[in-house]
């Protein structure tokens, strides 16, 4: 029994989607047509979607709650597979705005756990295969490369309020420089979860694994120039995941 998930080894498809957000979840759930097989700490379904078994798990917000869940995950499915983060996402360039979709090519990680897992400075990068599948299935969506939909390195960090508002933090100064930093260097976007998902992949596939691995975002947060607040915007997370399911069930494994 794998403790959190409560489930088994052997109990989820080859494909999974692990959103941070549980209402999400749900939502997959709908569209896939799918069954509740857990309902604990995790949201855990299995169903269908063109003809071929997929599962999606909750992995809650932030880096140490997704390297457990997504650990459990990869014990569930014998370390081969898809695995997709279908997110959401702060902009940190003015042209990626609320509502555009942003695969990530890479991440950097300014989170610790990733590090624990394949050290520091390893570079973190999405599996070309699931990339392209994700700009295939957004395009057919009708979002267009430079316009709406994003393709590049994205960051994942720590924290949510104290990072991206750094007049929450204990050094404003610090966190602000480390902002400007990463849009100077054309990175587009920032979440919370990217590198626990494409580090433990590449922990497991040098250990014998063959995970492929991705990470496709919905940005909800529009960018900032003085970053004193966090504009979150609702916005339909429908297109995220149906862009998710059809680029998961169009590899092959």
């Amino acid at each position: 029994m794998l403790y959190h998930l409560g489930i088994d080894r052997g109990d989820l498809p080859p494909r999974v989607l692990l959103p941070g957000s549980r209402p999400r979840v749900g939502r997959i759930k709908e569209v896939i047509r799918g069954e509740v097989i857990s309902d604990g700490r995790q949201l855990v379904v299995v169903g269908e979607y063109e003809g071929k078994e997929v599962a999606a798990v909750d992995t809650g917000m932030g880096p140490s709650s997704a390297s457990i869940v997504v650990r459990e995950v990869i014990e569930a499915i014998g370390g081969k597979g898809v695995l997709i983060r279908p997110g959401t996402c702060g902009s940190l360039q003015p042209h990626v705005k609320v509502g555009d979709l942003v695969v990530s090519s890479s991440v950097v990680a300014d989170d610790e756990v990733s590090k624990m897992i394949v050290g520091p400075n390893y570079p973190l990068c999405a599996s070309r295969e699931v990339v392209d599948a994700l700009v295939r299935s957004s395009s057919d969506l009708g979002y267009v490369l430079g316009k709406n939909l994003h393709l590049g390195v994205t960051h994942t960090k720590p924290s949510l309020y104290e990072f991206e508002v750094p007049d929450l933090s204990a050094d404003p100064e610090r966190m602000m420089e480390r902002l400007r930093s990463l849009e100077s260097l054309g990175v587009l976007a920032t979440e919370m979860e990217c590198s626990i998902l494409l580090a433990l992949s590449t922990r497991y596939n040098s250990l014998g694994g063959k995970l492929l691995s991705g990470c496709v975002l919905l940005v909800v947060s529009g960018y900032s120039r003085d970053h004193r607040k966090i504009p979150f915007e609702p916005v339909s997370d429908i297109d995220l995941i149906r862009a998710s399911l059809s680029a998961i069930t169009s590899l092959d494994i």
